[in-house]
């Protein structure tokens, strides 16, 4: 191909071919440099050589912002590459490679904790049940809001000044400094925050896009522990047999029926809140007495007795939706913080504070006074089998769980002074309005 000398005359004048799509112009003083221009007019400077017996072609830039000095420098740049053997054009993209991860590093460096908590929170939506993801959200929030029950504003959670800070702001001495001044106000809900943060933390350290940012370590640090409240020993959170007369009066006089129902079916089945909270009319077989309960544990849940008793409450109650436990005031149509009257029945009652999950602890607790096997109270409760046994070669029918059950809900009633004829379970549901 003909090489000329490149002139500012020369690149202005030159034009396509007719006929062509584009046309070329090569310079004699810089090899490889050359000037397509297109047949709509368009200009601009090319360089191109071969590479490993291939022909490639760079673009330079348009004449009109490119002398022809400094397209003759680019040129002999991008020859030099070329006799190392060093594709330019593979340069050109680990450079931008390398600009973006640099730009992109800096702009995570300058993240606020709150948006990977924001991306935290999101990724595990559909993994959370709802009351744990209530607690997240609880714990982190601003405060100052309108309380949905009460008046007075919501109050600021103790996870919320620490989400404030950027990533690469929380070490070792920052989190030992928040949990400190958290601690001394409300030391159960700064150990509690501590545990999120850290579940969250290590999360983070797990995704590529803050894994580089953050101090893995920090959570980890004895200085740290050293400040998180210790947990309170939960062994005294379960009732004893003396407390069951005043416990089921207390319950049982609840103006709520659904309510007063499902808090002794905690103390019957020895089921997970959400479990029986979740419960739905085609869950319960009254025929054949059982309930179907999703848990945790097994994949698609467990089968457990329908006691006489139970059924008793459970043929009582209102069938106003799907729901076993209705609220015809809760967004999802099913009780959603039931601990507020069952701290009132405490009150009543004259007993020490008990969890919901404590009810869960008492069945267990008091399922020895029957003697019931620790495998049949652990099949009952949805608890993962621990020994060989339990997990291949034992497989217990649900009349057999039923056996153990009934003699365990008849001594509590027997217990809690409470006169009951098995005959009042017929089933008997009764329809209502929404």
């Amino acid at each position: 191909m003909a090489k000329v000398k490149f002139t500012a005359g020369r690149v202005e004048g030159f034009e396509c071919e007719s006929g062509k799509a584009q046309s070329f112009l090569w310079d004699s003083v810089s090899p490889g440099l050359g000037l397509r221009v297109t047949a709509a007019g368009a200009k601009s400077y090319i360089f191109q050589v071969k590479l490993d017996g291939n022909a490639i072609r760079i673009t330079i830039g348009d004449p009109r912002t490119w002398t022809i000095t400094a397209a003759q420098t680019e040129a002999r740049r991008l020859k030099v590459l070329i006799d190392a053997n060093k594709d330019p054009r593979q340069i050109k993209a680990d450079e931008t490679a390398s600009r973006e991860a640099a730009r992109v590093h800096a702009k995570q460096k300058d993240a606020l904790s709150f948006e990977a908590w924001d991306a935290y929170l999101a990724h595990h939506e559909r993994r959370w049940g709802a009351r744990h993801m209530a607690d997240h959200l609880n714990l982190s929030q601003a405060g100052g809001e309108p309380k949905k029950r009460g008046k007075g504003g919501t109050v600021q959670g103790v996870l919320y000044p620490l989400l404030q800070k950027r990533l690469a702001d929380i070490d070792a001495d920052a989190l030992t400094a928040w949990q400190t001044k958290e601690a001394e106000t409300r030391a159960n809900n700064a150990r509690q925050g501590f545990e999120l943060f850290r579940a969250f933390w290590r999360w983070c350290d797990s995704r590529p896009e803050y894994a580089a940012i953050i101090n893995a370590k920090a959570v980890e640090n004895k200085d740290l522990r050293a400040e998180v409240p210790s947990r309170k020993s939960k062994k005294f959170d379960v009732m004893e047999r003396a407390h069951l007369p005043a416990w089921f009066a207390a319950v049982r006089g609840l103006s709520n029926p659904v309510i007063s129902a499902y808090l002794q079916g905690l103390l019957l089945t020895g089921a997970r809140r959400e479990e029986l909270a979740g419960l739905k009319w085609e869950d319960v077989d009254f025929k054949w007495g059982s309930l179907w309960v999703k848990d945790k544990v097994a994949d698609e849940g467990r089968k457990i007795p329908l006691t006489p008793y139970l059924s008793s409450l459970l043929s009582m109650l209102p069938r106003r939706n799907e729901w076993v436990f209705s609220s015809p005031t809760a967004a999802d149509g099913k009780i959603a913080e039931p601990r507020i009257p069952h701290n009132r029945a405490l009150s009543v009652a004259g007993l020490k504070h008990v969890t919901l999950h404590g009810l869960r602890r008492t069945f267990a607790s008091l399922a020895e006074w029957v003697e019931m096997p620790r495998g049949v109270v652990a099949q009952i409760m949805g608890h993962a089998p621990n020994a060989t046994a339990e997990k291949h070669y034992i497989n217990r029918p649900l009349e057999l769980l039923a056996v153990w059950h009934g003699k365990y809900e008849a001594w509590i009633l027997e217990q809690a002074e409470i006169k009951f004829d098995p005959k009042q379970a017929t089933p008997g549901l009764r329809v209502v309005s929404k």
